[in-house]
């Protein structure tokens, strides 16, 4: 004979777990071929109705407000002045810092690596952190090329560096990658120091659009 448990008993938050724990042993105790196994069984899940401090997951729940009431009041109690909290804001924020500069550390090493004998190392690093951040940003490649340069290439207008970087912007979606490294190739061999402002004007959208290729190299 099989004993029938009720759902609504063993829903039911107004029953004591306890008590559906024997409503349950009640009901399986029809003769079974692996006892022991029937008892590892009820004493799982004994332990996990009686455990305590298990998450309450629907925080909106009546019986639950003690629980978040005892953890607001627990965070109060640290008194963390504004000070404090200015410290921990600016140890989260420098681990942010880290973990974002990482990519940006990996990018600058390889235009280093390309171009380091064209273009300063400050730059070719600034570049590099401009380029992770407009990769970020929405809009189109023309948009992001023109946001990574323009802090290194003040003395240009953004609109005049559009008209530059346009060319570029649009040389892999029309089959044409060499148009990158002609207009690398264009600006010749001089210092960056010796370059007039168009020369590196063009250079440094170059070089931005090699960095985007690469980004994640």
């Amino acid at each position: 004979m099989i004993l029938w448990v009720s759902p609504h008993t063993l829903r039911d938050p107004s029953v004591h777990p306890h008590h559906r724990l024997t409503a349950m042993s009640n009901a399986s105790q029809p003769v079974s071929s692996r006892p022991s196994q029937h008892r590892t069984q009820l004493e799982l899940l004994h332990a996990v109705l009686e455990a305590e401090g298990l998450y309450p997951w629907q925080p909106h729940a009546p019986q639950n407000r003690a629980y978040f009431d005892a953890l607001e009041a627990t965070v109060d109690g640290e008194d963390l002045s504004s000070t404090d909290l200015q410290r921990h804001w600016r140890t989260l924020s420098q681990q942010a810092s880290q973990l974002w500069n990482t990519g940006a550390d990996s990018l600058a090493t390889l235009l280093a690596g390309q171009f380091g004998n064209r273009m300063p190392a400050g730059i070719l690093a600034q570049l590099a952190t401009q380029v992770k951040a407009a990769a970020n940003q929405s809009g189109s490649l023309l948009d992001q090329l023109v946001m990574a340069v323009e802090d290194v290439l003040t003395q240009w207008d953004v609109d005049d560096l559009r008209v530059i970087a346009r060319p570029l912007a649009l040389a892999m979606r029309d089959g044409h990658g060499d148009v990158v490294e002609a207009t690398i190739q264009s600006t010749g061999t001089a210092d960056w120091a010796d370059l007039s402002d168009l020369e590196k004007a063009r250079l440094g959208l170059a070089i931005a659009r090699y960095a985007f290729d690469h980004l994640d190299a």
